[in-house]
């Protein structure tokens, strides 16, 4: 990952030579430029893979920018409409105006993706802010009297004279939502700074707050129709501010085949002849959506590439995703989004939209029909439940047979969400002290495991269940996850990717739409359907859903070299060794693997070896590199 970093330390100006660890880490490509910024007591430093990371003086300001903003025009126009002069040709120019205009609240005034760094000299204050929904990242430390941060954990890592162990809370995260979810990162002491907040750092002490979170406020008014046509022009007009600044030459899109990327195809046709598209399909049954992605790019007239993804191309993407991850992570699927992203570059596109964000807020996942499902149960009264059914259930036999179905509905039903969604899950179904040695459970106790979901889903200014789950995924499946996948892998293959279904103003209209319109019945995205009849095909509109997932459990049992890769990789002394888990789980989730669900244990199989594939690539290398010269 490019983007900025810095080290602020009061009263004393920060060396070159202390920043050039963290330049070299943030670095991606032989075709980035550094550059770095000082003035008292700051120094700031950019790794630029595209012309909007900067680095700026305006006055007083030093300002580090890592942004692809959307409003451009709109902020030069606020801006004339304020009456401020001078030169306002480059983005931390425009940053600066914003804030002596706003304050704390110029982000506000920002759409798209950001993160910044503004060292205001006049306040002693260095400002760091990322963009609502969380495209862009920023980590932050301590040192003694040094503040530092940077767009990437393994930037602030190489440059500490005393190395972070990894945090054990952190790592069962990534064990349960296979990346290491905000605020922590995975090096002990060093966090992440959430979407939507600003940190500001004075005096010597550090401070955060929040300035933006999507709101569930619905809306009671409106019919289905007009629910329908309001979503379908907001999309729309989304989509369309997302091509500031393209062209159809250089510009594309995922296609998945799903109606996320499909509608972001449909909406880019307005504006694109023969829109260019990218698909990745998989010789795997269950997986491949190849066919709806033609039918798309087929119905739009649309310039379509595709790529049949084959294990030797997962071998060959293996060591670069892990490479440029430089935090534990999981997501199988990253192996297919580089390659896509890849062939997007093959074909000279340099930006390219993606269908994120749909499922998440608009009711697309089927765990949120299948949730419905356990949540009628607590609509029985609680003296019936618990005096009838309950005692009746636990007469029945506990086995895997069609008898014990009540007594796990019921079971199921009585897990509390957030937990009852996640609770299919491996490291969340088996007891934690047959799968961990006694030591790691020490240092991340289960009781602490949830908290971080517990938060998201408690603290949402919703009154509805499933906007409070849409919310968690918003924040760990979402901003956590798919977006570092989608985002990472882009621009390890040399592209940048926007995100219109993302758009800040979509996103609080998403918020206003009334529940039952997401979700009607086991209806999962119904108003965004709706949405959508008339211009998508129906067969694309009403598939099953599949994802962009990867096959990778079935090529880890019958592909010769993956197998072989998983197998080295986890029976390798230094693999066992590392304090996490039990031998007796290894042996375990090898024979389920190869017994009962390859897809399912395969998977886990997976984070197992990348999470090992991670501390020989990052940790084991960083903690034996010399510390620099001060």
């Amino acid at each position: 990952m490019s983007g900025i970093c810095g080290i602020c330390e009061l009263g004393a100006q920060p060396s070159q030579a202390a920043m050039a660890p963290m330049l070299s880490r943030l670095s991606v490509s032989a075709e980035e430029r550094s550059a770095t910024l000082a003035h008292s007591s700051i120094r700031l430093g950019v790794s630029a893979r595209w012309s909007t990371q900067e680095l700026g003086a305006a006055g007083d300001l030093y300002i580090a920018a890592d942004t692809d903003l959307i409003n451009r025009q709109a902020i030069q126009d606020h801006l004339k409409s304020e009456k401020v002069t001078g030169d306002l040709s480059s983005t931390p120019q425009q940053i600066a105006a914003l804030y002596h205009l706003h304050g704390f609240d110029f982000v506000k005034q920002l759409e798209g993706a950001f993160a910044i760094a503004i060292w205001d000299e006049k306040q002693n204050r260095l400002l760091l802010a990322t963009d609502p929904l969380g495209i862009k990242t920023l980590y932050y430390t301590r040192e003694g009297a040094a503040f530092l941060f940077a767009s990437r954990a393994g930037s602030l890592q190489a440059s500490l004279k005393e190395k972070r162990s990894p945090n054990a809370a952190a790592t069962v995260q990534y064990l349960i939502f296979s990346v290491v979810t905000a605020p922590l990162s995975i090096y002990q002491g060093i966090e992440r700074l959430p979407p939507g907040h600003l940190l500001n750092f004075s005096g010597g002490r550090e401070s955060k707050r929040r300035y933006w979170d999507l709101a569930y406020v619905e809306e009671k008014r409106g019919t289905e129709s007009s629910w329908r046509d309001r979503l379908r022009e907001q999309m729309r007009a989304a989509v369309h501010r997302h091509l500031e600044g393209g062209d159809r030459e250089n510009t594309g899109a995922y296609l998945s085949g799903g109606t996320d990327s499909s509608t972001v195809v449909a909406f880019m046709s307005d504006r694109f002849s023969s829109v260019n598209c990218c698909s990745i399909s998989f010789p795997v049954s269950g997986y491949n959506e190849i066919e709806y992605a033609r039918a798309t790019a087929k119905h739009f007239n649309a310039s379509h590439h595709e790529l049949c993804l084959s294990p030797a191309d997962a071998i060959d993407a293996i060591p670069r995703v892990v490479s440029y991850y430089d935090e534990p992570f999981a997501n199988s699927s990253a192996l297919a989004s580089y390659h896509c992203a890849l062939l997007g570059n093959r074909y000279g596109l340099h930006t390219m939209l993606a269908g994120d964000g749909g499922d998440e807020l608009f009711a697309g996942n089927e765990r949120y029909a299948s949730d419905k499902r356990f949540s009628v149960y607590h609509s029985i009264p609680r003296w019936l439940r618990k005096g009838i059914v309950e005692p009746l259930a636990s007469l029945l036999p506990a086995n895997d047979g069609p008898l014990s179905l009540p007594g796990r509905y019921i079971r199921r039903a009585n897990i509390p969400n957030p937990r009852r969604v996640f609770s299919y899950g491996v490291f969340l179904s088996e007891p934690p002290d047959s799968i961990f040695e006694p030591g790691f459970l020490q240092q991340a106790p289960p009781e602490k495991w949830m908290a971080i979901a517990d938060t998201h889903f408690n603290e949402t200014q919703a009154t509805s269940e499933l906007n409070r789950i849409m919310h968690l995924d918003l924040k760990i499946i979402l901003a956590d996850n798919d977006l570092r996948k989608v985002s990472g892998t882009a621009e390890l293959a040399g592209v940048r990717v926007r995100y219109p279904l993302l758009d800040r103003q979509l996103a609080e209209f998403s918020g206003t739409i009334p529940t039952h319109l997401k979700l009607k019945g086991s209806r999962k995205r119904y108003i965004f359907k709706k949405a959508m009849e008339g211009i998508l095909p129906d067969a694309v509109l009403h598939k099953k859903k599949h994802g962009f997932g990867v096959p990778i459990g079935d090529w880890i049992l019958q592909d010769p070299k993956l197998k072989s890769l998983a197998q080295d990789v986890l029976n390798d002394p230094r693999t066992r060794q590392r304090g996490y888990f039990k031998v007796d789980f290894y042996r375990k989730i090898s024979d389920l693997h190869r017994r009962e669900h390859a897809a399912f244990y395969g998977e886990v199989i997976w984070y197992l070896v990348a999470l090992e594939l991670w501390h020989r690539e990052h940790f084991d290398s960083i903690v034996r590199e010399p510390v620099h010269a001060d």
